[in-house]
Parts: structure tokens; sequence; C-alpha cells
């Protein structure tokens, strides 16, 4: 079941234990929170993960 409505997702690029890069995204899927912090951070190669973090009402 796909969520409804936005969420916020963290969206990490590199190492979690080291030289991490970090985004907070309002988005209403993962795919669309990984495609708008690519696009803030074009300098940086593509993310691969993102987490839910919370829901929007």
């Amino acid at each position: 079941m796909a969520p409804r409505g936005s969420h916020r997702f963290r969206v990490i690029w590199g190492n979690p234990y080291r030289d991490m890069t970090q985004e907070i995204v309002t988005a209403f899927d993962v795919d669309e929170a990984l495609v708008t912090a690519h696009e803030r951070h074009p300098d940086l190669s593509r993310p691969r993960a993102a987490f839910l973090v919370s829901e929007i009402d």
C-alpha cells in the first residue's frame, strides 16, 4: 500500500558511519524523495537510500 499525502524522508549519501551527507525532503514516496534530493545536490552522486521520518497532515 502506497503512503497517502506528503511525508518527510531522510535521504542519505555515503557511508552512514562516516562521511555521510543527509537531507530532509518532503515527498509523496521514496522515489520522489530521491529525485528531489538529487536535484538539490547535483554535485553529489545519486542517493540510494531514503527513510520515512514523519507524515505531514
